[in-house]
């Protein structure tokens, strides 16, 4: 099938307009979250942590931050027509129950994000 044709029958379902919703929102709260706290500056701000190398804190520049909501979109259109897909091949239960483990993976990003760039604001 179809894109287009699969849009329309999972269009019909309310819970999946629902749950695809609920990740724009999620995606809306995330480029917003990121968009507040991101101060372009000189300063390099730590983006990751090694525990095992000798220099734990590896930097970058501000703009890097940028990459968390590329991140957000990407996941949700990716997830979208990896739902339709499942839902012409598979059916409707697991294709809903991907949906909601997308859910579940945007907001344990939005969580990780928030505690990186309040990390990256205390710099």
């Amino acid at each position: 099938m179809k894109v287009k044709t699969l849009f329309l029958e999972a269009v019909k379902s309310r819970t999946f307009v629902a749950l695809w919703a609920l990740m724009l929102v999620q995606v809306i709260i995330l480029i917003i979250l990121v968009s507040v706290n991101i101060h372009p500056r000189q300063l390099q701000i730590p983006i990751r942590f090694d525990a095992f190398s000798a220099e734990q804190y590896f930097r970058e520049q501000w703009f890097y931050l940028f990459n968390f909501v590329v991140f957000g979109v990407v996941v949700f259109v990716c997830n979208s027509l990896i739902s339709l897909k499942i839902l012409d091949i598979k059916g409707r239960h697991l294709a809903l129950g991907f949906l909601w483990m997308a859910i579940v993976v945007l907001l344990i990003a939005t969580i990780l994000i928030a505690a990186i760039l309040h990390v990256a604001g205390i710099q």
